[in-house]
């Protein structure tokens, strides 16, 4: 496979000028489907994609080499174009897959309830003036009248952009501290593990009941203590609290 860093940037029809990213021919005409390829990283943030079928061509030799290859048809494609398209495969889970992640939610976010509650009766979050969090020592701080009350550890879990309309995952969000994301990946894991396709797409279209119900399976893998949901510039940004404690 080609290493979409390496290219020369392309011009788009939809996007123009961009960088770009390769998939094979099954994901571009049919991205409702499982996506085979790495997780993004700062270096390449659209890895290399193929299908089943492709993955099946991969295992029979255990790498891409000359056998292989040649029987893979790969496209080039934008990168906007590649996330569109990625943002698709969020769809991509069996009935049973559908149920099983249906009722994992409701149990999660059953659980997460109890959870806000006791941190509600016990810390009284929302009676603080203001909240301030910093990356490099994941902690979120409440206060009042300039003096520090509550502070909490924390770890990113999403954002959700209300230009966009879009959720994006923590781990997938390379501007943000190592601080804050060193655990996140344990929620995509999760995902591939259990075959939940909404905590494995890095981006994809959502709304504020997405990203609660999101934020509360992320609490229930990294058994959190609570969620923050904490507004910005574009919408919202949602912390799970791994530790609490009063000044």
């Amino acid at each position: 496979m080609t290493d979409s860093t390496s290219s020369s940037d392309l011009h788009c029809d939809t996007h123009g000028p961009s960088g770009a990213a390769y998939l094979c021919v099954h994901l571009q005409q049919q991205p409702v489907q499982t996506w085979y390829c790495n997780p993004p990283s700062a270096d390449q943030p659209c890895p290399d994609a193929w299908c089943a079928a492709c993955e099946r061509l991969f295992q029979q030799e255990g790498e891409w080499n000359e056998k292989n290859e040649g029987q893979v048809d790969i496209r080039m494609v934008c990168q906007q174009c590649y996330h569109d398209t990625r943002a698709d495969s969020v769809r991509a889970m069996s009935d049973a897959e559908k149920e099983r992640w249906a009722n994992a939610v409701a149990a999660c976010h059953e659980a997460l309830a109890s959870r806000q509650a006791l941190l509600t009766e016990t810390y009284s979050l929302s009676a603080h003036e203001r909240w301030d969090y910093d990356q490099e020592s994941a902690t979120l701080t409440f206060s009042s009248a300039g003096v520090p009350a509550v502070v909490a550890d924390v770890e990113f879990v999403g954002s959700l952009s209300n230009q966009s309309g879009t959720w994006r995952w923590a781990w997938a969000n390379f501007h943000l501290h190592p601080h804050v994301v060193g655990r996140i990946s344990a929620v995509r894991q999760y995902g591939l593990d259990h075959g939940f396709a909404p905590l494995v797409v890095p981006q994809w279209k959502a709304d504020v009941v997405d990203a609660w119900e999101l934020a509360s399976v992320a609490a229930h893998v990294l058994e959190a203590r609570g969620v923050y949901r904490a507004p910005s510039d574009n919408g919202y940004l949602f912390m799970a609290i791994m530790d609490i404690r009063k000044v």
